[in-house]
């Protein structure tokens, strides 16, 4: 049940939990009530236009693969900062520059920085996180994220102990899901993705908080639960939050994030840390379209150059054959020079000879994906997918 509610603004410092320590509640089956301000109508619709917009703009490969690990490694460092992992973000900027071009295999790895890499081979192998979701993706996305980082005891495993969080002198903030009950209202969790009622947002924030509320790992709930929360995102349909530097926007202030998480258990009031949510993702979608804009080479180019290279994005690869439908009346000739041309401009590769030649959207993530896809089809964990 969805309930429109009134407000005029949301001042979300001023929401806080009544008191300490906040308690999971157990919620079997999964049925959260949703109260919604007017504005997060117009919010999700600016946020889906975005994600269309991203989509739109043609960048050469080398400028797709500049701003696209730009995103990851803001998303990346904010994430594991949150969390105590104090790489610098430029640290952070070279390990993923160096993992996204393959050339990761000598690198010295600590903990702090196998954290990182862990983090990033999770961007590369979406096959492993396609709806449905069960336990198993659960433990598996924990384990791909924990491996060989020294800061947790069993990867991959939920915790057989009671759990709270505390401070440095052992105040209780928040009391989570007790051992006996965490792979139930996991399964019940996950279950319920499935006849979800809302949006793609609301159904990933509300996965995301419950997953956070049940706390199921002795470590590294946040980075597991903020990483299933971007894949999901991806996975029910915003394709191109991949794109958006969006966790710095969420957890730039980390205690109206951590009090609004407090808050919901507390309340059962989903609707300000859903809009904090969607408020967070659309200045991160904004920004990154003003981003891509700059670098957007479709304003360069002639109609047909245009036509051929944004069919040439939604195929695997075609022939000058091939693009003459798109562009009826163009002599091929004048298409293969159009596409030559994008060729130069880093748009497109070519592969062949002659009239075996064929074209194809360029890709500088192709062999990382290779990689990445084989290491995943053997549950190969990222440290022995770079060896």
């Amino acid at each position: 049940m969805t309930t429109i509610l009134d407000y005029n603004s949301l001042n979300y410092a001023a929401y806080q939990p009544k008191g300490y320590p906040v308690k999971h509640k157990r919620k079997v089956p999964f049925k959260p009530n949703v109260g919604l301000n007017p504005k997060y109508r117009e919010i999700i619709k600016e946020i889906r236009e975005c994600d269309s917009t991203l989509e739109g703009f043609i960048l050469s490969a080398d400028t797709y693969s500049e701003l696209l690990n730009e995103a990851y490694s803001s998303n990346v460092h904010w994430s594991v900062k949150l969390e105590g992992n104090n790489l610098p973000l430029d640290e952070v900027k070279r390990l993923t520059t160096l993992f996204t071009k393959g050339d990761i295999k000598d690198e010295k790895r600590s903990g702090p920085a196998q954290e990182i890499l862990n983090h990033l081979y999770s961007f590369f192998v979406r096959n492993l996180f396609r709806l449905p979701w069960n336990i198993e993706t659960v433990l598996k996305a924990h384990s791909m994220l924990m491996e060989g980082t020294g800061t947790s005891e069993s990867p991959g495993a939920f915790r057989e102990r009671d759990a709270a969080v505390s401070d440095a002198n052992g105040f209780e903030f928040f009391i989570a899901c007790p051992p006996k009950h965490i792979k139930d209202e996991i399964r019940n969790l996950a279950g319920w993705l499935e006849t979800s009622p809302y949006d793609e947002l609301i159904t990933s924030v509300l996965f995301f908080h419950e997953f956070e509320s049940i706390h199921p790992f002795d470590d590294g709930n946040g980075r597991t639960g903020r990483t299933l929360f971007q894949i999901l995102l991806q996975e029910l349909g915003l394709k191109n939050c991949k794109l958006c530097r969006f966790e710095q926007e969420m957890l730039r202030s980390s205690e109206i994030y951590y009090n609004l998480l407090a808050y919901t258990d507390d309340s059962g009031d989903y609707e300000p840390l859903i809009m904090y949510t969607a408020e967070s993702l659309l200045r991160a979608y904004k920004d990154a379209v003003v981003s891509f804009r700059e670098k957007d080479h479709l304003k360069e180019m002639d109609e047909n150059s245009r036509t051929i290279a944004k069919n040439a994005k939604s195929v695997k690869s075609f022939s000058v054959q091939d693009a003459a439908k798109w562009v009826p009346g163009l002599g091929e000739q004048t298409i293969r020079n159009r596409a030559n041309e994008l060729v130069t401009m880093g748009i497109l590769e070519k592969e062949g000879k002659t009239k075996a030649m064929r074209y194809s959207f360029k890709d500088p993530f192709k062999e990382m994906k290779v990689r990445t896809k084989k290491a995943a089809s053997t549950q190969t964990t990222f440290q022995n997918a770079a060896k």
